[in-house]
């Protein structure tokens, strides 16, 4: 009965695949022809109070915002701190990994040159004091993912907090099983990518730097072709400041948000925006995800996990 499942599962993805295709080709060949002229510039994000906006409409409108005092405002300003990260912690030990700081780029899907060079076990409250008191090693930098089922529940405990916050200032649907408690050290980057659903990127402690870039400016961001497992990750540096014009040519025709995060704070981060980050401090963010419209599986950027659910559905009929 499962195999059977699967296969319809596959069969369908097949499908939904067949349909995007085209229009991802014909998408791509639209863009690529109408931003052929297009100037290039630079826009500080908007940011508003959180006192000041609804919710919803702030979602609906689909462009990236900060809004400041969030986290006061919600009445959450005191979770997924240090202080609340070592309190959930106790004893628990965890297994830290350094990165090369010459290439200081956090992905799911490998590339920019990132390498290991350290891995040790250490109690969470020794790590935090690394973090956020000592330093990590010069020359390194630490990206450290507490999952949702990370610290004996806490965390998920932790993202309950945010989920049921959010819940009262808005009717959107929400999803917090697939959020996490990022901690990161000064310099730690996330390259550009985008996500397929809409988010608030929280910022609990520390500061970042934030880059983003309209949907409409994909074929000039040099993306992955989005059947590929890594589709929705650029080819551009990993801080794609750093890009030379010579090698990257299309990339000056964009618009690039930019901003900086603060704690207490959160970016809306709308669907299918590629966004990448950058830590100014050792800081702690928690990313949150709402439920994407169902029109979403249309947009080209699904091509993406569209192909990642076909290859895992293929893999388990393989299994059985």
């Amino acid at each position: 009965m499962r195999r059977a499942r699967a296969a319809v599962l596959a069969a369908g993805l097949l499908c939904l695949l067949a349909v995007l295709t085209p229009i991802w080709f014909v998408h791509h060949l639209v863009t690529r022809v109408t931003g052929a002229r297009r100037r290039g510039r630079r826009v500080e994000i908007e940011r508003v109070q959180a006192d000041s906006i609804d919710l919803d409409a702030v979602l609906r409108a689909g462009q990236p915002v900060i809004i400041e005092g969030l986290l006061g405002a919600l009445d959450i300003a005191d979770v997924a701190t240090p202080a609340d990260l070592e309190r959930a912690a106790g004893d628990q030990t965890i297994t830290v990994t350094s990165f090369d700081g010459a290439a200081p780029y956090f992905l799911y899907s490998g590339g920019y040159d990132t390498s290991v060079v350290g891995e040790q076990q250490m109690p969470v409250r020794e790590f935090l004091q690394m973090m956020f008191h000592d330093g990590v090693e010069p020359g390194t930098v630490v990206y450290q993912l507490f999952g949702i089922g990370s610290l004996d529940g806490q965390a998920a405990a932790m993202l309950d907090r945010f989920d049921h916050a959010v819940r009262q200032r808005t009717h959107t649907a929400t999803e917090p099983r697939f959020s996490g408690i990022w901690v990161g050290s000064p310099g730690a980057t996330t390259p550009l990518h985008h996500d397929a659903w809409p988010g608030l990127l929280f910022q609990t402690h520390g500061t970042k730097r934030v880059a983003m870039y309209r949907p409409t400016d994909r074929t000039n961001l040099s993306f992955r072709l989005p059947l590929r497992g890594s589709g929705r990750w650029s080819d551009l540096p990993g801080r794609s400041d750093d890009a030379s014009p010579s090698e990257f040519p299309r990339l000056e025709r964009s618009q690039r948000f930019v901003g900086e995060l603060h704690p207490g704070e959160a970016l809306l981060i709308p669907s299918f925006w590629a966004h990448e980050m950058e830590a100014v401090e050792a800081n702690i963010s928690v990313p949150f995800r709402f439920a994407g419209p169902r029109s979403s599986y249309l947009n080209p950027g699904f091509l993406r996990p569209a192909s990642e659910m076909l290859r895992k559905q293929l893999e388990t009929v393989a299994a059985h």
